[in-house]
């Protein structure tokens, strides 16, 4: 009797190594989908301790039937070790779905500050070809460049040279050619603007240095509860070919004022060639779109004068790499007031009225400006429609299945100074709440003009002066929203 005693327990100690390592398995994948839900933020107390004891319910109802118990059939422990596969499979899809929305919002929070990158520029027929060879040369500086100081401190620690100040482009750009100084310092922004403007400077150039000069973004945040009271953020949108983190022209311009409470947004949008006053600056007016070449704060506080509010955010977009989202989700549908084919994509043709269109479509119809009577303005409420026919379609449960894919796509698109825990905690609230959300488009106007501006000096360019009694209906539209 003992030797078959002894024959009994090996097999029934091979046969248990199956169960331990499926509840094992089981257990770390719900582990793990536990912690990620607690860091995503998203549930109440109450739900997460439900999800807990559903979970170790699980854990414990696995661990018995399988393991502990003698009495279970056979078919009961085959159909546990299916339940325990399948819990599993859940539990590692929901990790990494929720892993993933917790990386994205991590990476895009935190916004304050951004980088100014600048290039020293010589002359293609100068003898110099490195920065070391300027050493005690006179560099060209704009002197209307806020962070002046702090520019030729940084290529000082580089080299020694001799400053010289010019009041505008046009003078930094003959001070170079008559050989008043030896290079100049400009930004990308800048550089773009000659691409297009003077293209000349451009080939006879060239660059031979770059570096890069921190920007403070974090000045003046007037935080609230976004879970429960009504905020603006200011939506800057470039298609410029600089990193997101870099300042450069603002071509989108939109402030989304939202009441979480009434579950509506309102989307005012200002034209990028809308002629203001740059926020701490005399004189010359200049178009809102050069604001963002000193940094996003310099378009907040800009338009903070204009419109005589407080902004409480910023959110810094991508606009032609958020599009690509559009093709995630299966394309949107856009309504054009009439037919025309895109200026910046040809084989864009579009049609009076509602039609689908995708990513590479979405994006041509929310740049077009050249085909519309009313240009820069026409733009502006396109990039409000596709920016809300956007987020409806994101909104619709249907998509969650894709919610991987749409992040992927989102990825190095926006940066924003929200913080981590007022992004969950607003969507935790609107979670709780399940609202429907009500979007109101509104745009200011203007008329055209060409005049000189602060940023590229004397040199005309268009610009459109602000009609006034649309900023004051945007201040009583906002004012209604935020109460």
């Amino acid at each position: 009797m003992a030797k078959n005693v002894s024959k009994k327990q090996p097999k029934q100690k091979t046969a248990l190594i199956i169960p331990i390592i499926l509840a094992a398995i089981q257990l770390i994948a719900s582990a793990a989908l536990f912690f990620a839900l607690k860091r995503l933020n998203l549930l109440q107390a109450w739900q997460m301790a439900l999800v807990f004891l559903a979970l170790l319910g699980l854990e414990a109802l696995t661990v018995y039937k399988l393991i502990i118990s003698k009495k279970a059939k056979r078919a009961t422990k085959i159909a546990v070790i299916i339940a325990s596969i399948i819990i599993t499979i859940i539990s590692t899809i929901g990790f990494k779905y929720v892993r993933q929305t917790v990386n994205f919002i991590e990476n895009i929070t935190g916004a304050h500050y951004e980088t100014q990158t600048y290039k020293v520029i010589v002359l293609k027929s100068s003898q110099y070809n490195d920065i070391k060879q300027l050493n005690t040369q006179h560099i060209g500086f704009l002197s209307n460049n806020p962070n002046l100081e702090n520019t030729k401190n940084t290529l000082k620690n580089v080299i020694k040279f001799k400053d010289q100040n010019f009041d505008e482009l046009g003078n930094l750009l003959a001070g170079i050619n008559d050989f008043k100084v030896s290079a100049i310092t400009l930004t990308d922004s800048y550089l773009e603007f000659l691409e297009e403007n003077n293209n000349e400077f451009i080939e006879n150039s060239k660059v031979i240095y770059e570096f890069e000069v921190r920007v403070d973004n974090e000045k003046d945040v007037k935080r609230v509860n976004v879970a429960t009271e009504p905020f603006i953020i200011y939506i800057s949108g470039s298609d410029s070919r600089i990193g997101l983190n870099d300042t450069a022209r603002s071509d989108v311009n939109i402030l989304a004022v939202v009441n979480p409470k009434t579950a509506k947004i309102l989307l005012v949008s200002i034209p990028r060639d809308y002629y203001v006053q740059l926020h701490g600056t005399t004189g010359t007016k200049d178009k809102l779109t050069h604001a963002g070449i000193y940094g996003t704060n310099m378009s907040k506080t800009t338009i903070e004068d204009l419109v005589g509010i407080k902004i409480n955010y910023t959110l810094k977009v991508g606009f032609s790499t958020v599009i690509s989202v559009v093709d995630k989700v299966g394309g949107i549908e856009i309504d054009s007031d009439q037919a025309f084919t895109a200026w910046t994509n040809k084989s864009c043709k579009f049609v009076k009225g509602v039609q689908p269109v995708d990513s590479a479509c979405a994006l041509a119809f929310a740049r077009e400006r050249y085909s519309y009577a009313t240009g820069d303005r026409h733009r502006g409420q396109n990039q409000q429609q596709v920016i809300t026919k956007l987020i409806e379609k994101i909104s619709n449960p249907h998509y969650l299945v894709r919610w991987a894919d749409i992040l992927e796509a989102a990825e190095g698109s926006f940066e924003t100074n929200l913080t981590y825990e007022e992004i969950t905690d607003f969507a935790r609230y609107q979670l709780a709440e399940l609202k429907h959300w009500e979007v109101e488009s509104i745009s200011l106007d203007g008329t055209g003009a060409m005049l000189p501006t602060y940023s590229m000096g004397k040199q005309k360019l268009y610009v459109m002066i602000p009609t006034q009694s649309t900023i004051d209906t945007a201040k009583r539209k906002i004012a209604e929203y935020l109460k």
